[in-house]
């Protein structure tokens, strides 16, 4: 694949059935001197969903609906990377610690598209969830019952590092697939309105921005380890995405 087609590609769906051809001419024919000029448009461009023009009815709602979940996913296997600790849980035992949760879950309940109560559309859901996850959760089953048989707690070297790789690609498998299976049922189910969109990237990024703070004092508190700064600035990254996001679509429907 050029280089050319794989930077147009990285544009928001709708401006690349758009315009991809056009980008891809320019950035072809102007080198890789456009390369960076290039990314920050696409990236100027996902941070403002209002700019983007139409193909269909209801095409930025289902774009930003999964693109929401993707960020509640990379958010989760964030968190998962670094060792738990006291000034980041997600545990209902920890109010204070716990407390960036209450905004997420808002924006997650807020952002679920609603599939139509039928029988045949249940029935039809089912069979695309089935489908969707029947890989990952295989994946997780059998990483489950390796965990169960003691495998691990003896593991060493090789079949240590197998077994690590095994479960961090499982957990990125899953995150895929639970996003595809997002961007499915929104081609059919009732995507949330542009203010139930908005509202819940800004609750989102303030869950997200307040696990970013969390993490920051505990840095600052103490000898700050090179994962847990990582995490720090992705989280917080992703904070900033998701409320500029949520920021100019409330904009653009004023």
């Amino acid at each position: 694949m050029r280089a050319a087609t794989l930077l147009a590609r990285l544009y928001p769906p709708a401006v690349r059935e758009r315009w991809g051809a056009d980008i891809s001419r320019e950035v072809s024919a102007s080198g890789i001197r456009s390369w960076p000029d290039t990314l920050a448009g696409a990236a100027r461009l996902w941070l403002h969903p209002g700019d983007w023009p139409e193909t269909f009815t209801g095409q930025t709602r289902r774009v930003l609906t999964v693109t929401l979940f993707a960020i509640i996913a990379t958010s989760g296997l964030l968190l998962r990377a670094v060792t738990p600790s006291t000034t980041l849980t997600a545990d209902v035992r920890h109010p204070a610690t716990s407390l960036w949760l209450a905004p997420l879950l808002l924006g997650i309940i807020l952002a679920a598209p609603l599939p139509p109560l039928r029988g045949e559309a249940l029935r039809r859901l089912t069979t695309v969830t089935v489908r969707t996850l029947a890989a990952p959760g295989t994946a997780v089953l059998a990483m489950v019952l390796t965990a169960w048989s003691g495998v691990a707690e003896h593991a060493t070297g090789f079949t240590e590092a197998a077994l690590v790789t095994y479960y961090w690609l499982t957990l990125g498998f899953t995150a895929l697939r639970l996003c595809t299976l997002v961007a499915r049922i929104a081609q059919t189910a009732a995507l949330p309105t542009t203010r139930r969109l908005s509202t819940a990237l800004l609750h989102i990024g303030t869950g997200l921005a307040l696990a970013a703070s969390q993490s920051l004092l505990a840095i600052v508190r103490t000898a700050p380890r090179p994962d847990s700064l990582a995490q720090t600035l992705a989280l917080g990254l992703l904070a900033t995405v998701a409320i500029s996001t949520g920021h100019d679509l409330r904009r653009a429907r004023a």
